[in-house]
């Protein structure tokens, strides 16, 4: 417990000196496992505690044909590398970090992600993959269990969204 207050501490006090901000974003994954094609659909909220960590929570839904349609909330620590102009109008931004997932239908996880996102305007479009390790055995809609690892590609698109 002492160990978590301390990251804790040290992670407001970053904050307190940092110029922090938040941006917000709608981003979907598409993908198959086991055979069953899935897709799923996030609204994010950045906390970006520095320029180079961001705090990223986003509530999202999982659905397809023959999978339990799962709802629940990523939270993850995400590193930042960013390459921007001084309006932020255009650039690049690298992104990589660890997360847990807290969801619906036996399906809380651990995960790492990864990926890159494109500035033009205001206008950011980005890709990346993200690792999945599931804690529980998991079954679709035909009682088959699901594999405990799982890999997503996805696509995040975001406009004007920061405050």
């Amino acid at each position: 417990m002492k160990k978590w207050l301390a990251v804790v501490v040290i992670f407001f006090a970053v904050s307190v000196q940092a110029q922090s901000r938040f941006s917000y974003d709608l981003s979907g994954a598409s993908g198959s496992r086991d055979g069953e094609s899935f897709t799923e659909i996030h609204l994010g909220l950045n906390y970006f505690v520095t320029d180079w960590l961001n705090w990223r929570n986003s509530v999202f839904t999982q659905f397809g044909t023959d999978i339990n349609t799962v709802y629940g909330l990523d939270t993850a620590g995400l590193f930042n590398y960013e390459l921007y102009n001084s309006n932020r109008t255009l650039g690049i931004e690298f992104f990589a970090g660890p997360g847990l997932r807290f969801a619906s239908e036996n399906s809380n996880a651990a995960f790492g992600k990864a990926g890159v996102t494109f500035g033009l305007g205001g206008l950011r479009i980005g890709a990346g993959v993200q690792q999945f390790h599931y804690f529980e055995d998991r079954k679709d809609k035909n009682d088959n269990t699901l594999n405990k690892d799982e890999t997503q590609y996805f696509i995040t698109l975001s406009g004007g969204g920061s405050f």
